[in-house]
């Protein structure tokens, strides 16, 4: 009995201090409150992915974060055209701080993620070790009605429901071009970017999948906000 008085002790002091945080009478920055939005100029920390995920439920809120971040997007209306085929609560992407070259459609939890992502990984990483800004970031695309790897047999892509998108490389803003395909492996300035960056992507999508993980990924980052949790 007094141990489990011991353990109630301070979950109930937990409790109270989350209610009260949550209610406005003890006042926490923001980005440390837990109820507070998503904010994607925020240095992320802890509570970062729990908000990420919180946006999936709430489809109003997550297009209010997106519209302040420099992402130029338009909502789009939910769309089904097969089974576990199509999107709800997605948006296609013209620009962002960079160019994307063709737009993107994404779901808007990605496309937060895809935010978060060039705001606090893919620069700081192209400033510490070019000096430059990426310019533009070139991709093989996001919502593709299809299963895995295009198989019969397999099950659905997140591709399929507009929750991924294949990097294949940046442009910096000096001209010079960093590709998957051919700065992966090795020691060099352009492979330790593409490491950098591919870490970075873990802190805010569910599945990474780079040339590490397989032959079909040799040429690109897979970048999805789906179910399964892998990082490689």
């Amino acid at each position: 009995m007094r141990r489990l008085l011991i353990l109630a002790i301070p979950i109930a002091a937990l409790l109270i201090a989350g209610w009260l945080v949550r209610n406005g009478a003890i006042a926490v920055p923001p980005r440390w409150n837990p109820w507070a939005p998503l904010d994607v100029a925020d240095q992320p920390n802890l509570l970062t992915r729990f908000k990420l995920a919180r946006l999936e439920r709430d489809a109003d809120a997550c297009l209010d974060v997106l519209a302040r971040t420099p992402l130029r997007f338009r909502p789009l209306p939910d769309r089904e055209i097969a089974p576990m085929c199509g999107f709800h609560n997605a948006v296609t992407i013209s620009s962002a701080d960079i160019s994307l070259g063709e737009a993107i459609t994404l779901s808007c939890p990605a496309a937060v993620a895809l935010a978060l992502w060039e705001r606090h990984s893919v620069q700081p990483a192209a400033n510490r070790l070019f000096g430059e800004r990426v310019a533009q970031l070139e991709h093989f695309g996001s919502y593709a009605c299809r299963n895995v790897y295009g198989r019969e047999d397999a099950r659905r892509s997140q591709h399929a429901t507009a929750n991924a998108l294949d990097v294949a490389g940046f442009v910096l803003a000096d001209g010079r071009r960093v590709r998957v395909v051919n700065d992966w492996s090795g020691d060099s300035v352009a492979a330790q970017f593409l490491r950098d960056v591919e870490a970075g992507a873990c802190r805010y999508f569910d599945a990474v999948l780079s040339p590490d993980y397989n032959a079909a990924h040799r040429d690109h980052l897979h970048l999805d906000r789906g179910p399964f949790h892998v990082c490689r």
